[in-house]
């Protein structure tokens, strides 16, 4: 189980109430949706560190990741 630390954030009252009217759980809830942005910066510097190496992703390339990204299965890669 993950080491947890008690803390003490401050939110506008109308968000924690639409939290609270989706989840019974808001630190949960807060703990994923930071979690999420987490990754997503994490990813962000090793796209930017792995453009950085080898150049900027192509047209071709950034389509490919957009068809695997939203199911489209349409990635102009031959069979």
């Amino acid at each position: 189980m993950a080491r947890t630390k008690k803390v003490t954030i401050t939110l506008p009252a109308e968000l924690l109430e639409s939290m609270k009217a989706h989840t019974d759980n808001v630190s949960g809830y807060l703990t994923e949706l930071a979690e999420r942005a987490e990754r997503r910066r994490l990813l962000r510097e090793e796209l930017d560190r792995y453009q950085g190496e080898s150049g900027a992703f192509t047209d071709q390339e950034m389509a490919e990741a957009r068809a695997l990204l939203h199911g489209t299965g349409e990635t102009g890669r031959a069979a």
